[in-house]
């Protein structure tokens, strides 16, 4: 999808599509008519973060930019789309009987013709430069094209209305909405239990944030931070604020009936100093050796090991 005029273009792929399958798509089907882009917006999928996906990067000179996965809000404009794409191929299956694969360039048609209220135009008319007729799949030119001073004062229309939808929807979203909190690096948080994974997963019972965790990088102009997740596959994660909360550190003089003492080793043996375990929480096999993810009895899960 394009950012600026939202242009969609949907293409089928097969079920387990590696990246080099991805980059021979985009060369055969989307490189042809409109050429290499400047950036590429994607999420950290295994698909975009290989070693193939960054040497392609690389080679054509595109920038990459990539949003956590635990930050909901940065990835709006195609989750809409793929509602979009969801709703009206619904409704082809069940007017007209088709399959998905059919079905597809009649959605990508239907998407790019609609009017958008915030640009005040078609995504086809401001990515292919003409107003097109489509009539069963057939696609008919207009007599003429768009002198280029129409179309670029039209593109300058639609920038500046994008930028007042921008602040408007901004002024909206921010009228409940409370300053973010700033961290530095090194502070302790406390992450929300909905980031992790769903094998790891805990009762309702259990507190909704969970820590503490430490604070490995800071990018405040976005409201995203690294932590240091030792059980995690690459040792930390990366949240937005939304799903963090600050560590506060009990005051055992205050509340001295709040002071929570670790439990000790199971054994008095120093040499050989065994916890008690209270549930398993994952295993997995590591050169031919099982491993097991526990939480220990006492402890909290940052201590889970």
């Amino acid at each position: 999808m394009d950012r600026f005029s939202k242009y969609t273009i949907i293409l089928p792929l097969p079920l387990n599509y590696i990246a080099e399958h991805l980059i021979n798509v985009y060369n055969n089907s989307v490189s042809p008519f409109f050429g290499l882009p400047q950036d590429i917006l994607t999420d950290r999928d295994v698909l975009f973060t290989s070693v193939a996906w960054k040497r392609f990067y690389t080679v054509n000179s595109i920038s990459q930019s990539m949003f956590s996965a635990y930050h909901p809000e940065t990835d709006g404009q195609s989750e809409i789309a793929n509602k979009s794409v969801i709703t009206i191929l619904h409704s082809k299956l069940l007017a007209q009987g088709l399959d998905c694969r059919a079905a597809l360039p009649s959605v990508q048609v239907a998407i790019n013709t609609s009017i958008d209220a915030s640009r005040d135009a078609s995504p086809h008319t401001l990515c292919i430069r003409f107003t097109a007729k489509f009539d069963k799949g057939v696609v008919v030119l207009a007599a003429s094209l768009r002198p280029d001073m129409i179309f670029n004062a039209l593109w300058d229309s639609v920038k500046i209305k994008l930028i007042h939808s921008r602040v408007a929807m901004t002024q909206q979203a921010n009228k409940r909405r409370r300053p973010s909190p700033q961290y530095q690096v090194g502070d302790l948080v406390k992450i929300y239990s909905s980031c992790f994974p769903k094998d790891m997963q805990f009762n309702k019972l259990e507190p909704v944030f969970l820590g503490l965790y430490k604070l490995l990088c800071c990018i405040p102009e976005t409201d995203n931070y690294t932590v240091e997740i030792p059980f995690a596959p690459s040792g930390a994660m990366t949240v937005h604020t939304s799903l963090l909360a600050p560590w506060l550190e009990n005051s055992d003089k205050k509340f001295p009936s709040r002071i929570h003492t670790l439990p000790g080793p199971v054994t008095a043996d120093v040499t050989a100093l065994r916890y008690e375990v209270e549930r398993l929480l994952k295993y997995r096999t590591r050169k031919d050796k099982l491993q097991f993810l526990d939480k220990w009895l006492g402890y909290g899960h940052e201590h889970n090991s």
